[in-house]
């Protein structure tokens, strides 16, 4: 599952949980994704030690395995956890180039 994260690393902080982080050199956000048993935790992060405990939307989405209907539509746990990854890198992004902005 999630074989093509490879930018950042994986830690297995528990038997139970997986975590990948992502911070491109040279920015301060990224991203954090946390595996638990069967849902994920997908947040843009302010550096590494950066959580969101209860966080808005915009920063912290924890996603579910697919309800019925959602399987029944071919929508996998991974393709939900994919999807709030790309949204929370564009997040991270986004937070990035405010920094930028800010220097200048």
């Amino acid at each position: 599952m999630l074989k093509d994260l490879t930018n950042g690393t994986w830690t297995r902080p528990t038997d139970k949980s997986a975590v990948y982080l992502e911070i491109a050199p040279g920015d301060k956000w990224g991203i954090r994704v946390t595996l638990i048993d069967d849902y994920a935790k997908v947040e843009a992060v302010d550096g590494p030690k950066g959580v969101w405990y209860k966080g808005p939307n915009r920063y912290s989405t924890t996603i579910y395995p697919p309800k019925l209907w959602e399987r029944l539509r071919g929508i996998t746990l991974e393709s939900k956890i994919r999807d709030e990854i790309d949204r929370k890198r564009l997040v991270a992004q986004d937070e990035n180039s405010k920094l930028q902005k800010d220097k200048l």
